[in-house]
C-alpha cells in the first residue's frame, strides 16, 4: 500500500479511489485490501435507472392522456402508475443495487404490497389481496430474511433491523381486519403469530452480538 500524495489516504490501487491519481502500484503484484470500486459500471447503473425512471415518468402520463380523453369514467391509469413503480424498484433497489438483501426483501415486499392493494381496490375491492395474498406476503418474506439469515449463521447483526420491519409488517393484516378492511381473520392471524414465533425463536437463540443489536434497537 502506498499513500496518495493529494488526499493522504493509503490505498492498494494503481489509482486513488478519491481523486483518481496515478500510486504507482502495480495491481498484479500487489495485495488486494478491499473490492475494487468499478466506476464505470456504477456509472452505467446510475444511467440505465435515470433512463429507466424517465420512460416510466413518460409511460405514465402517455397513458393518462389516452385515459383521460378515451376512457374519463374509469381511470386505469393506476394500473400503468403501480406497475412501473413496482418495475422502477425492482431494476433500481434489487437488480442494480449493491444494497443489503434484507433491504432488498422488504422493498420487495412493500412494493408488492402497495402494488396488489391498488389494483385490488381498482378492480372492486374484492378484497382478495388484504384477505390473502398479503398476509402470505409477508409470511413469505418473513420466511426468506430467517433463511438468509440462517445461512449467515453468526453474521445475523446486519439482518436485525429488516427482520424487525418485516415482523412489524406481520401486524398490518391485522390490523386490517381490526379495522373492517379485510374480511377474513385466519391469514391475518396466521401471518401475525408467524411474526412473532420468528422473533421469538431468533430471540431464544440469539447470539450475544445480536442480543447487543436488539438492546441498541429498543434502547435497552
Amino acid at each position: 500500500m502506498t499513500e496518495c500524495p493529494n488526499c493522504g489516504v493509503w490505498v492498494g490501487q494503481a489509482e486513488c479511489p478519491l481523486c483518481d491519481a496515478p500510486t504507482g502500484i502495480d495491481v498484479h503484484t500487489s495485495e488486494t485490501w478491499y473490492p475494487d470500486y468499478n466506476r464505470e459500471e456504477q456509472r452505467m447503473k446510475a444511467r440505465i435507472t435515470r433512463i429507466a425512471i424517465f420512460l416510466g415518468v413518460l409511460a405514465v402520463i402517455a397513458s393518462l392522456a389516452v385515459n383521460i380523453i378515451v376512457m374519463p369514467q374509469y381511470l386505469w391509469v393506476f394500473y400503468v402508475a403501480v406497475a412501473v413503480f413496482y418495475m422502477l424498484v425492482s431494476l433500481s433497489h434489487t437488480i442494480l443495487s449493491a444494497s443489503h438483501i434484507g433491504g432488498k426483501i422488504t422493498a420487495q415486499v412493500v412494493s408488492l404490497t402497495i402494488l396488489l392493494l391498488v389494483i385490488d381496490a381498482m378492480s372492486g375491492s374484492v378484497q382478495w389481496s388484504v384477505n390473502y395474498v398479503v398476509p402470505f406476503l409477508i409470511i413469505g418474506g418473513i420466511l426468506l430474511m430467517s433463511i438468509f439469515m440462517l445461512r449467515v449463521r453468526l453474521r445475523w447483526s446486519g439482518y436485525v433491523s429488516f427482520l424487525l420491519m418485516m415482523i412489524a409488517l406481520g401486524f398490518v393484516p391485522g390490523i386490517l381486519y381490526l379495522a373492517g378492511v379485510a374480511t377474513v381473520m385466519w391469514p391475518s392471524v396466521v401471518a401475525l403469530l408467524f411474526g412473532v414465533t420468528t422473533f421469538t425463536v431468533i430471540f431464544a437463540f440469539a447470539t450475544r452480538a445480536l442480543m447487543t443489536q436488539l438492546g441498541r434497537r429498543f434502547h435497552l
